[in-house]
């Protein structure tokens, strides 16, 4: 006779997940996961493999996703988006990187913001455009995601580190020279209620500092703006900034609008933790989830210009 799997209570699931209690009942309310068992009394108990499940959604909202987009997710997408996970073990300039995140996070909770925006600015310095984004903004704003979500940081605390890394990306453009000419041109835009400007910015800037000539017309433009733009202006990419949270039919709207009415010379690229899920059937349109991915794909497109 096979024994009963062992179940356990949340307070246990809390310490090995470091998710809340009252997250987990939240997400069993909004998500319908982790729908647990109940013991007599009428306590919840989890299985093992609730517990595993959890720790790996811990895992990619530690990542950047959005608990919108991974807790009610199917566990061969969850698969997916794990393997995607860039791997921690990139050399020992990560170990540094590392350092310089944890010095920047220990000022935000020592309150001592005059040091953290010092900190920026050093590294910014020391590392140059590139590396700073990848290595220190871009993981710190993944942490900053995590304490929104777990409420470890006060608000006046996230907007304040928020305004600094835009400070910080604002102060990497004016030390960039301007793009050469015949440099790829891209028109950079996000979809309707993204609300995520930092990353936008983080892109922008990454993009301009690989030497790539953006158009920008603000966050968040009408997709009448962008076509006209597209359509007056000779530009070979346009490139969307996708968020896990925009992916809706509104957007897949949007989406089909600007395809169907951008020239036929325009290359359309989708970058960014959504761009995998919307319009997931389109075929031979570039989608890069990690700034990475974008980064090696402008300077492919851009080496031919230079050897010429």
């Amino acid at each position: 006779m096979q024994a009963e799997e062992h179940q356990y209570p949340i307070s246990v699931v809390e310490q090995e997940t470091g998710i809340s209690k009252e997250l987990l009942r939240m997400w069993e309310r909004r998500y319908e996961f982790p729908v647990p068992a109940r013991d007599a009394s009428g306590n919840r108990l989890y299985s093992r493999e609730q517990i595993e499940r959890l720790q790996n959604i811990n895992k990619l909202l530690a990542a950047g996703y959005r608990p919108g987009f991974v807790v009610g997710a199917s566990e061969d997408k969850l698969q997916r988006l794990l393997q995607e996970i860039p791997s921690s073990n990139e050399g020992p300039a990560s170990n540094v990187a590392s350092d310089e995140v944890d010095s920047l996070w220990q000022c935000l909770q020592d309150l001592d913001f005059h040091r953290s925006s010092q900190l920026l600015r050093q590294y910014l310095a020391n590392l140059g455009v590139q590396a700073f984004i990848l290595r220190i903004a871009a993981p710190l704003q993944q942490q900053l995601a995590q304490a929104e979500l777990s409420e470890s940081l006060a608000d006046f605390v996230q907007a304040v580190a928020h305004e600094q890394l835009l400070e910080s990306l604002a102060w990497a453009r004016a030390m960039l020279p301007p793009a050469a000419a015949g440099s790829l041109q891209i028109l950079l835009a996000n979809l309707p209620g993204e609300g995520r400007e930092l990353e936008l910015q983080m892109t922008r800037t990454l993009l301009l500092g690989s030497g790539a000539e953006v158009l920008y017309l603000g966050s968040e433009p009408a997709p009448a703006a962008v076509l006209a733009c597209l359509q007056q202006c000779t530009v070979p990419v346009l490139q969307l900034a996708v968020s896990a949270a925009s992916i809706n039919a509104k957007n897949q709207q949007v989406l089909q609008k600007l395809r169907a009415g951008m020239p036929a010379t325009t290359s359309l690229w989708l970058s960014g933790s959504g761009a995998e899920e919307l319009d997931p059937d389109a075929e031979g349109m570039p989608r890069f989830r990690r700034l990475r991915d974008l980064l090696e794909a402008v300077q492919s497109w851009q080496k031919p210009l230079r050897d010429s």
